[in-house]
């Protein structure tokens, strides 16, 4: 997570938040969109001011949201 701003952290939770999912695919755009109304998982991915590609998952329980590596998320 070095890697990655505060800042560009910030902007990502923020972003996540509003329901601007960054650069998905469209098929995970739909999923997200699904996901507001079921209640399942959540995942944005967006890149830093550094070009490092980081996901943003919020869990389908909505308990806890996290930030990590595409490399360290179960999701990708």
């Amino acid at each position: 997570m070095e890697q990655i701003s505060e800042t560009d952290q910030l902007i990502a939770l923020n972003r996540h938040a509003q329901g601007d999912w960054g650069i998905v695919s469209e098929e995970e755009f739909r999923a997200n969109e699904i996901g507001l109304l079921v209640g399942s998982y959540l995942m944005s991915v967006y890149l830093s001011e550094h070009g490092v590609v980081f996901c943003v998952i919020t869990e389908a329980e909505r308990t806890k949201t996290t930030i990590s590596l595409p490399e360290e998320s179960r999701w990708i």
